[in-house]
């Protein structure tokens, strides 16, 4: 008897609903999850990339059940409590298409035509598995340990290896072992998210008419050939199911139960054009010389997460609209873009505060081993979001700068100490300084979006920022000489250093506070 795993009525998804107070994780299928998005807080994969992968596959299905293709229509979705399931299900169950796991002629995101003889075991899909080249860089598992996944499980993993799997050798169909990193590994996958999924998923849906192009997802393609090619997108929905590989997974019956232990995986199809123009949930800005000048004729590079620096610090990019180069030196996501105009449609609260949460991962130098999962979260305000003058974004590349400034002020402080002493330099004071700012960066947000809706000065919110940064450097700086076995010679150095990283950081401070004093808005209170 073949295994059968139908995806639109199966429990895979990992969700929060609502009213589960200890955040308790809960399987749905696609029917489920459409049906019940209104009371589902949120989507919650295994690993950060899992989620991302999870959610545009969510987006994709959304698309093509729903559109929106114009305004009103998304206006309708927003104000309706639920996804209409006639809707939702004129689609799933459409003729041609197959959501079963297993399908024979046509098993979900997976090419049927790859030979068994090519198997491997099906830990291969999963990063932090010890497997070849990443024998326990993850865990203490070895590569010798068989690895059984439930028909739930490997949908997953088979989700999110289409659209995060790492580049670098992988098993053959004929002889091209060459595999380019999958699309989500070139940028931070960025996504609003709202009070429920189903608000989630639609603040994330940018206009989309189906019948306007020969876009279509993955599983509404023909069977991809087992021969890795390359081409361009043909739509939004194209890129969110991308088939970066070739995958199929090779069910068995264990105990009476249906697992899968070893999977075919190949190179698949390489996404060819320049990444702006094709991928809609990232940011993108033009690298700057080194006098903070756009440079010319560079391509603009998207915003990736980083381990340690927050993706906070581009919150420019990510946020805010410039009226004079949008789009020409820095793109923010679609779904920002949109929200603006939603906003300005009254479509939406422009007192709104959104989440935005950048999802990653971080490879090695080979781009061929996954050595950190990322996410981070920034909020959202509406109305910086919708504010379109060079005031706001000099406000919040002041804040950024002064914490940029603070940062080389102690690594300079570490640096200076260690040539005196001819020392060898010990960890980083960046670990002891960045993680501490996301918090009062979001504070300093809301605050500065509280400042604009009411039409006051934005000086209380800049300089609560400015108290925040100078105290976390402060702090950092003490911790690191407390740090230090010190004997004589080394606490008079110690002081000496101290003692000038807290003047710079005075001088720091003034000249942000000179910096910012030409774009504050005036009020009756000054």
């Amino acid at each position: 008897m073949s295994a059968t795993f139908d995806l639109t009525t199966e429990s895979w998804i990992p969700v929060v609903y609502l009213d589960e107070p200890d955040g308790a994780e809960t399987l749905v299928g696609l029917r489920e999850l459409f049906s019940s998005a209104h009371r589902i807080r949120r989507i919650v994969g295994e690993t950060p990339p899992m989620t991302a992968a999870l959610y545009r596959l969510a987006l994709a299905i959304l698309h093509r059940a729903y559109g929106p293709a114009r305004l009103p229509e998304w206006e309708k979705l927003w104000t309706t409590e639920t996804f209409a399931p006639a809707l939702l299900a004129a689609y799933l169950d459409r003729p041609g298409l197959s959501f079963d796991l297993f399908d024979l002629q046509r098993p979900f995101l997976q090419c049927p035509g790859l030979p068994e003889g090519k198997k491997s075991t099906v830990a291969k899909l999963i990063p932090h598995r010890a497997v070849g080249n990443r024998v326990t860089l993850f865990d203490h598992t070895t590569a010798q340990d068989r690895v059984e996944l439930t028909p739930a499980a490997a949908a997953r993993w088979l989700v999110t290896a289409q659209a995060f799997d790492p580049g670098g050798m992988k098993t053959p169909y004929k002889t091209d072992k060459s595999s380019e990193r999958a699309p989500c590994n070139y940028f931070g996958v960025v996504l609003v998210e709202g009070a429920n999924l189903k608000e989630t998923l639609l603040l994330n849906a940018v206009r989309y008419d189906a019948q306007a192009s020969d876009d279509a997802p993955a599983w509404e393609a023909p069977t991809p050939s087992p021969e890795p090619d390359k081409r361009r997108s043909r739509g939004w929905t194209d890129v969110l199911t991308w088939p970066s590989r070739r995958i199929c997974l090779l069910p068995e019956h264990t105990n009476g139960a249906t697992v899968v232990a070893n999977a075919v995986l190949t190179p698949g199809t390489r996404l060819v054009g320049e990444r702006p123009e094709i991928e809609r949930m990232a940011a993108y800005r033009t690298p700057r010389t080194p006098s903070g000048k756009p440079k010319p004729d560079a391509p603009m590079l998207p915003i990736r997460l980083q381990p340690v620096r927050g993706v906070w610090r581009h919150s420019v990019e990510l946020l805010l609209v410039d009226p004079w180069s949008e789009e020409r030196t820095r793109l923010r996501p679609q779904a920002l873009k949109q929200l603006a105009t939603l906003a300005e449609h009254g479509s939406i609260p422009a007192d709104t505060v959104y989440t935005l949460r950048v999802f990653g991962q971080r490879l090695d130098a080979n781009a061929s081993v996954v050595e950190a999962y990322l996410e981070e979260e920034v909020p959202a305000p509406v109305a910086l979001i919708r504010a379109g003058d060079d005031a706001l974004t000099g406000l919040v590349g002041c804040a950024i700068e002064l914490a940029e400034e603070a940062g080389a002020a102690l690594r300079a402080m570490q640096r200076e100490y260690h040539k005196d002493m001819r020392a060898e330099p010990d960890v980083t004071l960046d670990l002891a300084y960045w993680p501490a700012l996301p918090t009062p960066f979001a504070a300093f947000l809301r605050a500065l979006n509280d400042a604009r809706l009411a039409g006051q000065s934005e000086q209380r919110a800049m300089a609560g920022w400015r108290r925040a940064v100078t105290s976390v450097a402060e702090q950092a700086a003490d911790s690191w000489a407390a740090g230090i076995a010190a004997d004589g010679r080394s606490l008079n150095m110690i002081g000496k250093h101290l003692g000038a990283v807290l003047d710079r950081l005075r001088t720091i401070a003034r000249t942000y506070d000179a910096q910012i004093a030409k774009y504050l808005t005036k009020d009756g209170h000054e």
